[in-house]
């Protein structure tokens, strides 16, 4: 009797499988080039680096310096504070404009509107990066106006301090929040609006008891989104932030590219995915529990 081919009778079986068989090429991607990754990353994390080279030696002392180590400890609360804020201001100017987008708008404008917004985009984050010092340094544009309007008597000190950070973020940010907001807020049916208006509710009520709990699903993506590129950035705070107080993607850096302490760094990168995750939790859960009270 002739044994059968055991990749033979898989890939028979998983033919008519359809939705499976969908799946495969998304989930070997993922598998490849994300969760083999961080599983490595993990495993080096507990490992130790001796004369620039990663030894397999199980440890915790590369978590011990993550969690007891004061320069760390401050650089991760440094750039929680700076994340928070930039999300905080990306939220306040975000929502209105993609508010105004949908509501006010005309909707044969909205297009090029849509298109000024992504412009950005399409040149590189540290060129404009760079393009931000020449307008926030000593001589930078802002100061030149300033100075020449009366408004202040000697230039703002904005360069190179962790003001000049969040602009740089803002910039950068604010079109992945007004594009999150805009394809939610455009959803909502506007029959809803027009009810409850004609039930009474003034614009108001109408926002908060309709728009403002409608659009919580893109609002949560776009904060994420915002959290986990702020957090994480490296740029803006070593080109606009001048590098003197250091946040915790810049440890990140330092430990692999400086001191080539590879296990160092691991650690504090899944450190860092942790914080994320347990942001992550957070925002989930609130936004759960707002539309299950709403409804």
């Amino acid at each position: 009797m002739k044994s059968k081919n055991p990749v033979a009778a898989l890939f028979k079986r998983l033919s008519g499988q359809k939705e499976l068989m969908g799946l495969l090429p998304i989930t070997g991607f993922e598998i490849f080039f994300y969760l083999a990754p961080l599983a490595f990353l993990l495993i080096i994390s507990f490992w130790m680096t001796k004369d620039y080279q990663v030894v397999p030696v199980w440890n915790l002392e590369n978590y011990r310096f993550v969690f007891t180590n004061p320069l760390v400890r401050v650089a991760f609360f440094r750039s929680l504070v700076i994340t928070l804020t930039t999300l905080g201001i990306t939220i306040l100017v975000a929502y209105p404009f993609a508010y105004g987008l949908v509501f006010k708008v005309p909707q044969k404008y909205r297009q090029l509107i849509l298109v000024a917004i992504i412009a950005p985009f399409w040149t590189n984050y540290l060129v404009r990066a760079y393009s931000w010092q020449l307008i926030l340094g000593g001589n930078g544009v802002i100061n030149h106006l300033l100075l020449n309007i009366g408004i202040i008597d000697f230039p703002l000190n904005i360069l190179y301090t962790h003001v000049a950070t969040r602009i740089g973020l803002l910039h950068f940010l604010v079109t992945v929040m007004v594009l999150n907001l805009y394809g939610t807020l455009d959803s909502i049916d506007k029959s809803l609006i027009e009810a409850a208006s004609d039930l009474g509710a003034g614009p108001f009520r109408n926002f908060l008891w309709i728009t403002f709990p409608l659009s919580l699903p893109g609002l949560s993506v776009g904060t994420v989104f915002v959290f986990i590129f702020s957090f994480t950035d490296f740029i803006a705070p070593s080109v606009l932030g001048g590098g003197t107080k250091p946040v915790f993607s810049q440890k990140v850096v330092d430990a692999a590219h400086w001191t080539a302490n590879y296990s160092l760094a691991s650690a504090l990168s899944m450190a860092m995915i942790l914080a994320i995750a347990l942001f992550l939790l957070v925002i989930f859960r609130t936004v759960k529990t707002i539309i299950k009270d709403e409804r």
